[in-house]
């Protein structure tokens, strides 16, 4: 099966392609040729990884390159910290700014944190599946809390200040395989699989 991943985010194509089945051809949107940004405008993660899933199923059919391909499916990922109300939820990648980096994302959480007990939070992603023209959606979500400082220098994005549920570490001092066993990611991408399989 070949699936087309809606997303230019290198770090999430690597995790995806080590987390799904080898029978599963996960293919980069610049293998295809797609190189134009989509614009993230929905109010949810259910609707940013929707409309990223259908903006390449659209361009994929206008280009005539859905013959080669079984299907494509998008992730959107939110960070919801529970002290902030839920916060940064849907604009967890641009956080601290539409030009920030993930170090500004970082010291921005800390920061708002600062003196604050309650640190839970939880990362959720929703993966939008679109195989035959019609779109399915499945998430995956992992709890824990916000560390006090950045710590290991594995992952992305907010994984050096976030500490899994059953842990004392954060996803950042974790092993590859061990994150991708218990992440919010993994969880959907196991999903994932059930419908692909």
């Amino acid at each position: 099966m070949k699936l087309v991943f809606a997303s230019n985010n290198k770090h999430k194509l690597a995790e995806v392609r080590q987390i799904l089945p080898v029978e599963v051809e996960v293919i980069s949107l610049h293998e295809v040729g797609f190189f134009q940004d989509i614009e993230e405008v929905g109010a949810t993660l259910e609707e940013n990884s929707a409309l990223k899933a259908r903006v390449v199923w659209h361009w994929l059919s206008d280009n005539d390159m859905l013959s080669g391909v079984d299907g494509v499916f998008a992730d959107d990922t939110g960070l919801e910290i529970s002290a902030l109300g839920g916060a940064p939820g849907v604009r967890t990648a641009r956080w601290a700014g539409d030009d920030a980096c993930d170090i500004n994302n970082r010291q921005k959480a800390l920061k708002e944190l600062l003196g604050v007990e309650d640190r839970r939070a939880r990362f959720r992603t929703v993966v939008s599946l679109i195989l035959n023209g019609q779109l399915q959606q499945v998430e995956g979500i992992v709890n824990g809390c916000i560390a006090l400082a950045e710590e290991g220098d594995g992952g992305f994005g907010y994984d050096p200040i976030f500490i899994p549920e059953g842990y004392d570490r954060t996803f950042a001092s974790l092993d590859t395989h061990e994150k991708n066993a218990i992440s919010h990611r993994g969880r959907a991408m196991e999903e994932l699989k059930k419908i692909v399989q």
